[in-house]
């Protein structure tokens, strides 16, 4: 068994051998690049996409774009970011992890200017498209750098990444809609270009990690080898098909209890807010307690109440359900990420990340469809019923495949415990 230097340390974990000389301490004052360069382009770009968001229903009134329109338009941008989260994300695992997050910063920017000059469909179309394929460059680039540069505070940070990404959806509306008032939506966009070209200089300066990179090339169907990995997959996706029924059903059912837009914006604001709020002290409490107790025990219990939304009566008992399912969401949203980094040696987590936000995106998107078809027929009871069940469904399968054998917590900033996951 050899010692390893605390630089080594990544080293060590896609040789399997663990590191026998490294401390909790030293792993705490080992040096590696700033995160804030990562954080602040999640912001933007999150910011980015929920103004578009917001602008997608001036649109259709503006320049007259039919509904069928609105959806090829909202479709391009989650197709276009499910292929550059799998096509991307590996790219990270050679050390263009700073190179991605550039790039897609710079292409988020080109994608705001393309949607302020737009008159037709199809430039609309190509502008949504061009942001989402930023959005999957960027994020998994993001998410590799924050997991390895520091291990011993891996839960913590993961956590303020969520934290960022979702603080960019809270602020994204409110900022585009006080820019729309101003100016309209042509300078909504120009605004976001223009405050996205701001963050470019920061992003040029961000610096790559130190830990081992991915020089055997894996591929898709390697990672699907690996049953730890495939769990958490399971986990993740269980997690968005409540995101997919929060974004397409929730909204018509909040407007059929008679919400005004007031309220309606207050509710969103406080289904978002504990979840920036809570999800670094999340990360921590994963990390503390094990990620796969944690996510598959956080999730059960959001789909628990999820099971509720259908049976609460009236306007105030569905806003307080969601304010403290939220609150739920906010210790749980960083542990599913972590369990996907702790199925994975450091040298192949961008691959996995990528991979993990494509289940994202493609679970989102089928859930939102099928369950908005499903409400339209039968109602929210039986919607919100069937929400819960497909939840439970995966996280048991979830559990199951990422059961470790010798039955001890996943604490993913232990060597060993990496280690003994990814040997399999």
């Amino acid at each position: 068994m050899r010692t390893c230097c605390t630089r080594c340390y990544a080293c060590c974990l896609a040789s399997n051998t663990p590191p026998d000389a490294l401390t909790t301490r030293q792993l705490a004052e080992s040096s590696g690049p700033s995160l804030y360069p990562y954080f602040l382009t999640v912001f933007g770009t999150s910011a980015g996409l929920a103004s578009i968001i917001v602008l997608l229903a001036e649109l259709r009134d503006e320049l007259g774009f039919s509904e069928t329109g609105i959806g090829l338009t909202i479709s391009s941008g989650f197709g276009a970011a499910f292929l550059a989260a799998l096509v991307m994300a590996p790219h990270a695992d050679r050390g263009r992890a700073p190179l991605m997050l550039r790039t897609g910063l710079v292409m988020a920017v080109l994608a705001m200017v393309l949607l302020a000059v737009g008159e037709t469909l199809w430039q609309y179309i190509v502008g949504r498209a061009l942001f989402g394929f930023a959005l999957g460059t960027a994020g998994p680039a993001a998410r590799r750098t924050v997991i390895v540069a520091d291990p011993v505070n891996l839960g913590q940070n993961i956590g303020r990444l969520g934290a960022w990404n979702v603080g960019g959806f809270v602020a994204g509306p409110m900022i585009a809609a006080g820019l729309e008032a101003v100016g309209g939506f042509r300078f909504t966009f120009w605004a976001m270009a223009a405050t996205l070209a701001v963050l470019c200089p920061l992003a040029f300066r961000a610096q790559p990690d130190t830990a081992a990179r991915d020089h055997e090339g894996l591929g898709l169907r390697g990672l699907l080898r690996i049953k730890g990995l495939v769990g958490a997959l399971f986990v993740v996706a269980a997690y968005f098909v409540f995101i997919g029924a929060f974004e397409a059903v929730w909204i018509l059912e909040m407007d059929h209890r008679g919400a005004s837009q007031v309220v309606l914006s207050i509710s969103v604001t406080l289904a978002a807010l504990p979840i920036a709020l809570l999800a670094p002290m999340g990360g921590v409490l994963a990390q503390r307690h094990g990620v796969r107790r944690w996510s598959v025990g956080g999730l059960i219990t959001i789909a628990f109440m999820t099971g509720f939304f259908g049976v609460v009566p009236g306007l105030a008992w569905m806003v307080a359900l969601t304010t403290a399912t939220a609150v739920v969401e906010g210790f749980t949203f960083p542990s599913a990420p972590m369990l996907v980094a702790a199925s994975v040696t450091a040298d192949r987590q961008a691959s996995a990340q990528g991979l993990a936000n494509a289940i994202e995106v493609a679970t989102g998107a089928v859930s939102a469809l099928l369950l908005a078809m499903v409400y339209d027929v039968h109602g929210n009871l039986v919607t919100w019923v069937i929400t819960a069940a497909a939840m439970a469904i995966l996280l048991v399968i979830g559990a199951i495949l990422t059961r470790p054998k010798d039955r001890r917590p996943i604490k993913p900033d232990t060597p060993d415990n990496l280690i003994r996951r990814t040997v399999q």
